[in-house]
């Protein structure tokens, strides 16, 4: 008798359960919201300025990833008349100006491995570009 009490008790509790989450349910899909009361989020737009230099950067050679088995490279490229060049490498920086016609070609020593050479152009505007390539130097053969 004692054991048939708690089996009707946990039977009732269940159904009441199914009952309050069905009605829960319905009242959800049922439920209108005000129109001023959405939630909208008016997200307002912020330009992002962007330079006002009209100077550019080219990086001709060497081409980015490159591997050399010569421990003398030629970095060139074109870049905008009046423009400053400074090369950057684990060994030190070279100051170059391009020529009339905004070209440059210097040559650098790369070390055994992996070497990061950053280019960068600062124009008259006081603007910058870099370029940076990955040089690596092997006598391996592959």
């Amino acid at each position: 008798m004692k054991s048939e009490r708690i089996i009707l008790s946990l039977i009732a509790i269940f159904v009441g359960l199914l009952v309050a989450g069905g009605a829960f349910y319905i009242y959800q899909i049922t439920k209108q919201i005000p129109q001023d009361k959405t939630g909208s989020i008016t997200i307002k737009s912020q330009a992002t300025p962007t330079p006002t230099t009209n100077g550019y950067l080219t990086v001709d050679t060497p081409k980015d990833e490159s591997l050399t088995d010569r421990k003398t490279i030629t970095i060139s490229g074109k870049t905008m008349i009046g423009s400053t060049i400074i090369i950057s490498t684990e060994a030190g920086d070279q100051v170059v100006k391009p020529s009339a016609t905004g070209t440059f070609s210097v040559t650098e020593t790369v070390d055994t491995g992996t070497n990061i050479i950053s280019i960068k152009a600062v124009f008259p505007d006081g603007n910058e570009q870099t370029i940076e390539r990955t040089v690596s130097y092997t006598t391996e053969d592959f």
